[in-house]
């Protein structure tokens, strides 16, 4: 199951315990997934979640008495999923509307709204309602994985939606709770999101789907952790990669000074160095320092071994 369908599924537990927090639910799915025909007084959703299906008979048995009408349609198979069509019609499709302030009645006639109702939502709680009807009417939240299934460092959630108005009043209800949203254009979408993980992740408590933000938390964990490790292991192998290089340098020095003026030619303190080195061609200088049977620091070491590598390269001349 995909991280956006967990979260939903989280949110749709939830039972809603007061009449306004069940209309700003409403009113977020509604604005967010429904489309609408006032001439013909119809309203439908399609969904891939059955539990939709279920909370929205639910509430408008609860408040109009009615029972939707549920189809299962085959011509939206994807991946397997099989998507619902939920159907709203008659003098409910438009009390449904108006009373969730997707509409109004001007001049006698009933007309479409898309901007956010802010009557609907003046309490923070029904705020947090309306914005969990618009996430499971038509967000989606993800963690990015690259072209080679590596995961990156992405988090994102975002809303997409035709309706600009209602993203731009969403994004102004998210504000309200310090989560901060961009709106753009994507060819005929406009999609409200968030990239930053621990904005992301206050979107998600906000939205009341804790397990969702334990899961991502662990992964943001599992991740410093990775991340941390992977560093380390890049410092090692960085160390070892310039022990062997010098290492290598060094061996090269001493096999020049023997075959050219051979090793007795040295002071006594460069011919126990390198005598020490050609014993231990590989050892970094730390070991060699324990290695030697006469008393010397890691700095003294390292000193003569540079000496020996300019006689080398005097000799190379």
């Amino acid at each position: 199951m995909s991280f956006s369908k967990e979260i939903k599924k989280e949110i749709l537990a939830f039972k809603l315990d007061d009449d306004s927090k069940c209309l700003a639910f409403l009113s977020g799915l509604l604005n967010s997934s429904a489309h609408v025909n006032i001439d013909e007084k119809v309203i439908t959703l399609t969904t891939e979640l059955e539990e939709v299906t279920k909370v929205l008979s639910s509430l408008l048995k609860k408040f109009y008495g009615y029972t939707p009408d549920v189809t299962s349609c085959s011509a939206y198979q994807i991946k397997k999923d099989s998507y619902f069509k939920i159907t709203v019609s008659g003098e409910t499709a438009i009390g449904l509307l108006i009373d969730t302030g997707c509409a109004e009645i001007d001049k006698g006639s009933v007309i479409r709204k898309f901007d956010v109702d802010e009557y609907l939502i003046k309490e923070p709680t029904t705020l947090t309602a309306f914005v969990q009807g618009a996430f499971v009417g038509c967000g989606t939240s993800s963690i990015k994985i690259d072209s080679e299934n590596r995961l990156s460092t992405g988090y994102h959630l975002e809303f997409a939606s035709k309706n600009y108005a209602f993203l731009s009043g969403l994004g102004h209800i998210l504000a309200q709770f310090d989560i901060s949203a961009k709106l753009v254009k994507r060819k005929n979408l406009n999609i409200l999101y968030i990239k930053d993980a621990e904005q992301v992740s206050n979107a998600l408590a906000l939205m009341g789907a804790n397990e969702a933000v334990l899961s991502l938390q662990n992964e943001m964990a599992t991740r410093q952790l990775r991340n941390k490790v992977n560093r380390q292991t890049n410092c090692v192998s960085a160390n070892i990669e310039k022990t062997v290089s010098a290492s290598i340098r060094q061996n090269d020095a001493i096999e020049l000074i023997v075959q050219k003026i051979g090793l007795e030619s040295l002071p006594t303190d460069l011919q126990n160095i390198a005598l020490l080195r050609m014993a231990n061609p590989e050892e970094s200088l730390e070991e060699l320092v324990k290695l030697a049977t006469f008393k010397i620091t890691k700095s003294a070491l390292n000193y003569r071994l540079n000496k020996l590598i300019k006689i080398a390269d005097k000799l190379k001349e």
